[in-house]
């Protein structure tokens, strides 16, 4: 049979705690919950912010005018970012590194001629660029396999590796650019004009750097802004044999000469530019577009730089946490802000989506779109900008998620600090009250177990307990109820003496009239009857002879003198008379002593201990089998005696091994002629306990018999 799975009461209360596990949990789904009111909060406060934008644009609409005229392809329109700082032009990156976000590649997708077959590594090339006040800069990172510069004895610019520039002026005339160079170093940007036969004049208005990389080269230059135009185009020309000097591969934006393939060119108004600086906060970014989705004008960005970043936040953040152990633990379990991921809008020169049709239409609205990489959610608001009754822009304004998970981490943060301070608190409070209950119902357990020897007699343990609570009330329940077994034990301890007491008047009387029938001349019939009546009569004196026997042991317990005596030297004098007395019978003894020089010498009284010898073996006698010895031996160890009494026979039933020593039990089927109180091994138990020791039943280990053992502490 499967043993049950056994519970304590401190491990349930330690289970039921775990319930409070739902408060957390509880708290978390809310926090979920309430992401969407967090988001839609966000939507709020963007519209309200592009309504702002769009209300001051909505007042300088002569900002809108150059852009205002629709293309054909607004996909072909560029935008040029605004800049933080001047750049130098040294034909080196290391200034442009803090725009890394505007690198615009163009390779096999911006091929405009080729001889053979195609290779970005033979020519591709990567572009940033961007205005800072009055000027307008580019650095044109080119991939080559093979330089080959301007041969310095010629007029040809073909011939080389060069980049042209194509640049629509305020008036409608296109103006083409050559720059090449015969070596590293400041470059010219030669006028070409197919009317002209003369040398190509430099426009000294533009400036540039030519150095050269691993891999290729740079191209770094500086346009003004009045030379811009509203329109442009630009394309690396590749040469790679310096001896035929034909050209390979052209890669860039517009394929040919004339306006109509060229590519519109946005460059933020100052107006617009400072308008929207002071009105776009850090992580957020604000477009301008015009009434063609193209961008006029755009701010900030939504991955935070070094220096948005408060001095001593990280400092802040750490002692939010209780140390870095709970900090990597936060970051481990929660969803934090993602500050690099792939921005697909950082190079932009047009926008779509559907918030943008909308606004176009007159209708605010948000959308929130996912990231290429997935890491982070960005929310967009678009509001047009009218004049009078049209619309001629729109402003959106977008930000990450960033901003709601970090305060929806920040509240998990504190959720989860609150909810395991609580949970440890209480977990502590009842782990506490689980051991002081238990505490409580084990001692009142062992006191119980105490109350009650293993015979079953009832011990003067005192259960007592001042508590008012259901454990007390159950500690007095206890109290009273083995209050009231000593009472009833003392009382069946107390019969036999009662019975023979009140049954030897009236068996006197029986005797003395049996005794004047006798005397009597009777017939042989009522003679039959009369000695069965004696014979009754007999028995019963022989049972109140036990019965007062054992009484009388009780009361001469109390007064008995003790003293040292030979346990060894008693046990032979009685096997002596045994054997006298029993001449069938055969008597062993056997004496084992853990030292040679030791002795058997017990404290008490020596005619108690022949008593119960005299019942042991009057017992074992009883039910040993003919034939078989009486086995009685003596055993010394370094703290005890024990005297066993051994026969061969029926075995003692399980039950019975631990009741045998109670008063009036008794395990005989057959009672014979000789009545039988079980009061026998109870005199044994009584005089063992005089002498401190304890009595054992129990079966010999080869299952041929039953062996009583007395054990005796020695003499001090």
């Amino acid at each position: 049979m499967k043993t049950p799975l056994r519970l304590t009461l401190r491990t349930k209360l330690i289970l039921v705690s775990l319930t409070l596990l739902l408060v957390p949990w509880i708290g978390y789904r809310y926090l979920i919950a309430v992401e969407d009111y967090l988001r839609q909060g966000r939507e709020d406060v963007l519209i309200e912010r592009a309504r702002t934008l769009s209300a001051l644009l909505s007042q300088r609409p002569e900002l809108f005018e150059r852009h205002d005229t629709a293309s054909e392809n607004v996909s072909s329109h560029l935008f040029v970012r605004p800049l933080r700082t001047p750049v130098t032009l040294d034909g080196y990156p290391d200034e442009w590194d803090l725009y890394k976000d505007r690198l615009q590649s163009f390779g096999t997708k911006n091929v405009l001629f080729t001889q053979g077959e195609y290779r970005e590594s033979s020519l591709s090339f990567k572009l940033q660029w961007g205005s800072y006040k009055d000027d307008v800069f580019a650095l044109f990172r080119v991939t080559d396999d093979s330089i080959v510069y301007r041969d310095p004895r010629s007029d040809r610019f073909d011939e080389s590796d060069h980049l042209e520039l194509d640049i629509q002026d305020s008036d409608g005339r296109v103006v083409s650019y050559v720059l090449a160079t015969s070596s590293p170093g400041w470059v010219g940007a030669y006028v070409i004009s197919p009317d002209d036969d003369g040398p190509p004049a430099v426009d000294p208005h533009i400036k540039a750097e030519w150095q050269e990389t691993e891999g290729g080269y740079n191209i770094e230059l500086r346009i003004p802004r009045t030379s811009m135009g509203t329109r442009m185009a630009f394309r690396i020309v590749d040469v790679d044999d310096p001896q035929q000097r034909t050209i390979t591969n052209i890669v860039g934006v517009g394929g040919a000469h004339g306006a109509e393939h060229l590519s519109t060119v946005g460059v933020a108004a100052p107006q617009i530019q400072n308008l929207l600086r002071g009105l776009t906060p850090p992580t957020t970014r604000t477009w301008v577009l015009d009434s063609e989705r193209r961008v006029v004008a755009m701010e900030g960005r939504l991955k935070p730089r070094i220096d948005d970043i408060p001095e001593g936040a990280d400092d802040a953040a750490d002692s939010a946490f209780s140390g870095v152990t709970a900090h990597a633990l936060y970051r481990f379990l929660l969803r934090q802000p993602a500050e690099e991921f792939q921005d697909d809008l950082s190079t932009a020169s047009s926008l779509s989506g559907s918030e943008i049709d909308s606004a176009l239409k007159g209708e605010p609205a948000t959308r929130w779109r996912q990231t290429p990489d997935l890491r982070v959610s960005i929310l967009t608001a678009a509001v047009a900008v009218r004049e009078a009754e049209h619309i001629v822009g729109a402003v959106a304004v977008e930000e990450t998620n960033n901003g709601i998970l970090l305060l929806q981490n920040r509240a998990l943060e504190t959720l989860i600090n609150v909810s395991v301070s609580g949970f440890v608190l209480v977990f502590g409070v009842l782990i506490a009250f689980a051991t002081r209950l238990s505490l409580r119902v084990r001692r009142l357990r062992n006191a119980a177990d105490r109350a009650i020897a293993p015979d079953g007699r009832v011990r003067d343990v005192a259960i007592t307990s001042e508590s008012n609570d259901e454990v007390g009330d159950l500690a007095r329940s206890f109290c009273q109820m083995l209050e009231r077994l000593g009472q009833y034990n003392r009382y069946l301890e107390g019969m036999a003496g009662k019975l023979s007491h009140e049954l030897r008047t009236p068996i006197s009387v029986v005797k003395s009239s049996l005794e004047h029938l006798e005397s009597q001349q009777i017939g042989a019939e009522q003679q039959t009857y009369l000695q069965r009546a004696r014979e009754g009569i007999d028995r019963l004196g022989g049972l109140l002879a036990r019965m007062s026997e054992a009484t009388r042991l009780e009361q001469t317990l109390q007064s008995e003198q003790s003293g040292p005596f030979d346990l060894e030297r008693v046990v032979l004098a009685c096997v002596d008379g045994y054997r006298s007395v029993h001449p069938g019978e055969i008597f062993e003894v056997k004496s084992v002593r853990d030292r040679p020089e030791s002795d058997f010498t017990l404290t008490g009284a020596p005619d108690l201990i022949a008593q119960a010898l005299d019942k042991l073996v009057s017992n074992a006698l009883d039910f040993h089998l003919a034939g078989t010895p009486v086995l009685i031996q003596l055993q010394r160890t370094d703290s005890e005696i024990i005297l066993s009494v051994e026969n061969s026979g029926p075995i003692l039933p399980e039950s019975m091994q631990g009741r045998l020593f109670d008063s009036m039990v008794s395990v005989r089927t057959d009672r014979g002629n000789e009545p039988h109180l079980g009061l026998g091994l109870y005199i044994v138990r009584l005089i063992t306990e005089f002498h401190r020791g304890r009595v054992e039943a129990q079966n010999r280990p080869d299952g041929t018999g039953v062996a009583i053992r007395a054990v005796f502490p020695l003499a001090s």
